[in-house]
């Protein structure tokens, strides 16, 4: 039986495609369509208060259909293939090799999915956490201000991907990408990600999905250590020799002969071991600033001309950029419908910031990341290769200060910051834990980077009248949006200074968000399973993110 897509199919949101709708427009009766489903779904809101969804639909019919290309655009109809049944991520390599994994984010995770159906066996090496313990600690850090500084937002089973929204994004094509959606949905995400146009999990999805991905590993063979913090590689002989061993916080030597290091933004203390070594690196731009926070029904009001729940639709979201006065740009990145402003430190001593969206979007808020582009003068005397880190750290150092010390994150009522005045008290409690607290931001950030802020804050309002509001808040810092370092390889992704060390992901350089770090894992798994099963590939060039593209 041929199987078909139907795009250009335009419904009033909340209704979706019927079979009845899709035979009428194809001229056929009902019964002849079978296996039918939807493909893909996106919303209009060009027309607000008027909603659209535009779907495509798959179907199959017993005979091929005739005058296919006689139907009006937008409507289109393909062939497509039937769905096919889970397949190897990579073929078999043929050998056994020492592999690690240092690091469980979606990079690791997506590179050890392919390494284990190669027929490896890695040791995956995370310094963290698994999901549920670490999901305890990260609450009662959030609920209490208790810390640990190996087990918590950034570090752990999942990577900092795992309290997030859970956004499946890309701002890349890609072919992989429908593998990567496929993948998570295998081990337990919605439906909904095979078929939204902005797919995301929820954080208290992910957690069900990571405990499903760690089953399969550990059942074809590969091992998983946590709170295995790697400190230092060891090369054989000469300083210019291959990969020898891993050496654990403990003082254990893992021996290997491979390493994949998916390290995360975050690794601040592993990437300085590795620069240590002679393990090449080049700065990379990023940005920081602050998180913004409305109620959700004022987004929704903007964006969509009425509430969310009374349309029948999902939260509405934005993403805005504005090139500021002083040539730097501001942009919004992370957006989280219905989510959470939510505590990222993890370094004793330093307030950071994010956003996380559950599964059902419901808290009723709405935040996004709100950053500037660094600029080399934000550095001051430092020279170092890693003065990004450096930086960060002091805007994080100083907000821990201004909070009182508590994990506390300064914030301020936007008309407060673009009135330059003191802040008043917060028009509400926000939903950062452990606490916001009114405060300037004159000595978190330089005049450079408030004057873009500003600037961009008013370019924002009048391309959505409303988003500067008394009930929106600004808290800060937003400092991790990416990697400020890109760890070097070539062609085949194998680091130019140290054989047999292969960087991937966030922090590394070359990824920025869920997906594409989970496709720059399987990337990677591709040229090493290939080299140990002494294949030769053709070598590719892959684009080095400035900043996150989600």
């Amino acid at each position: 039986m041929p199987r078909y897509r139907l795009w250009g199919l335009r419904t009033p949101a909340p209704a979706l495609p019927t079979v009845d709708l899709v035979a009428g427009v194809l001229g056929v009766r009902a019964e002849t369509l079978s296996d039918f489903s939807l493909a893909r779904r996106s919303l209009d809101a060009r027309k607000k208060p008027n909603l659209f969804y535009e779907s495509a639909v798959e179907f199959e019919t017993e005979q091929p259909f005739e005058g296919v290309n006689e139907l009006t655009p937008p409507l289109r109809l393909e062939v497509v293939p039937r769905p096919k049944g889970h397949e190897l991520l990579l073929p078999p390599a043929g050998r056994d090799a020492r592999v690690a994994v240092v690091g469980t984010g979606p990079a690791g995770l997506f590179a050890a999915l392919s390494l284990v159906d190669a027929g490896l066996r890695p040791i995956l090496l995370e310094r963290g956490d698994p999901a549920e313990e670490r999901y305890r600690k990260v609450m009662k850090f959030w609920k209490s201000g208790v810390f640990d500084p190996e087990s918590n937002v950034q570090f752990g089973e999942g990577g900092a991907g795992t309290f997030s929204d859970g956004k499946l994004t890309c701002g890349k094509r890609h072919d992989k990408i429908a593998v990567i959606l496929e993948v998570l949905h295998r081990f337990g995400a919605p439906d909904t990600i095979l078929w939204d146009a902005k797919p995301h999990i929820g954080t208290d999805r992910l957690v069900v999905v990571l405990r499903n991905m760690r089953k399969h590993l550990l059942e074809k063979g590969a091992e998983i250590r946590y709170r295995a913090k790697v400190v230092d590689v060891l090369r054989e002989g000469s300083e210019t020799g291959k990969l020898r061993s891993l050496v654990l916080e403990s003082g254990e030597e893992i021996p290997v002969e491979f390493a994949i290091f998916a390290l995360g933004h975050s690794a601040r203390d592993t990437v300085g071991a590795l620069l240590s070594r002679g393990v090449a690196m080049t700065e990379k731009p990023f940005a920081m600033g602050v998180r913004i926070e409305h109620p959700q029904d004022a987004i929704d009001r903007i964006q969509l001309g009425g509430l969310s729940e009374s349309c029948g639709v999902n939260p509405a979201d934005y993403k805005q950029a504005f090139m500021a006065s002083n040539m730097r740009g501001v942009y919004t990145f992370c957006m989280c419908p219905g989510g959470e402003v939510i505590a990222c430190s993890s370094e004793a001593g330093g307030v950071v910031t994010n956003g996380m969206s559950r599964y059902k979007r419901s808290s009723g808020f709405a935040n996004a990341g709100l950053v500037v582009q660094t600029k080399p003068e934000d550095f001051g005397e430092e020279s170092s290769l890693l003065r990004g880190q450096v930086y960060q750290r002091k805007v994080e150092e100083a907000a821990f200060v201004l909070g009182g010390e508590t994990y506390a994150a300064p914030a301020i009522r936007v008309t407060d910051f673009l009135s330059n005045r003191d802040p008043r008290p917060l028009p509400r409690k926000t939903t950062y834990g452990p606490e916001a607290v009114p405060r300037r931001f004159d000595g978190l950030f330089t005049e450079p980077y408030l004057v873009a802020l500003r600037e961009a804050l008013a370019a924002f309002d009048r391309k959505m009248r409303g988003f500067v509001s008394e009930e929106a808040v600004l808290i800060a810092p937003e400092t991790r949006t990416s990697s400020p370092v890109r760890i070097e390889r070539d062609a085949y992704c194998e680091s130019t200074s140290l054989p047999g060390l292969y960087p991937a992901g966030e922090g590394a350089g070359f990824a920025g968000g869920i997906v594409s770090a989970a496709l720059d894992g399987l990337r990677v798994a591709k040229y090493l399973r290939a080299r140990i099963a002494g294949e030769t590939l053709e070598g590719e060039r892959v684009p080095t993110f400035k900043g996150p593209e989600y």
